[in-house]
């Protein structure tokens, strides 16, 4: 297999509430699996027995600069409604989160190479930042903790 180059400016990205949103100008994303190690020491030696993981967690980062936002059907809005159905602008009286899928497809510089698909499950964002700075474009800048992530070609 020969190694080849990949651009970050060729990455799609997508979002899933039920039906796919594509992010437009995209500016950055990324996705960081980790996990809580517990290690196991005895008290007859200075070394490591053993260890395991645990609560395995997927941390998401989207940064992209075009949106509709319009409140009925921007997807966004589900973060403040969680489960509650059609977005109106307002933050649902609720303990239920809204949970996502989140798709990103990286391709080579060549015609019809290789793909790097990452699929993170159940992403939940915690907060919805908006923030609007002097001579610059807005720009969405979320970030969430997903269940699970799957790499495919």
């Amino acid at each position: 297999m020969t190694a080849k180059h990949y651009f970050g400016n060729r990455m799609a990205l997508v979002v899933n509430d039920g039906s796919d949103h594509t992010m437009a100008a995209l500016h950055g994303a990324e996705f960081t699996v980790s996990a809580e190690h517990i290690e196991a020491y005895s008290m007859d030696s200075i070394e490591r027995d053993d260890v395991a993981r645990v609560k395995v967690k997927v941390d998401v980062k989207v940064k992209y600069a075009k949106f509709d936002p319009v409140v009925a059907s921007w997807w966004q809005m589900k973060i403040l409604r969680g489960k509650a159905g059609t977005p109106d602008g307002s933050a649902d009286d609720s303990n239920d989160v809204a949970l996502f899928k989140i798709v990103g497809t990286l391709s080579d510089a060549t015609a019809g190479g290789t793909k790097l698909v990452a699929t993170v499950d159940g992403v939940y964002f915690p907060s919805l930042p908006l923030v609007i700075s002097e001579n610059q474009w807005v720009q969405m800048d979320l970030s969430g903790v997903g269940t699970k992530i799957t790499f495919t070609n």
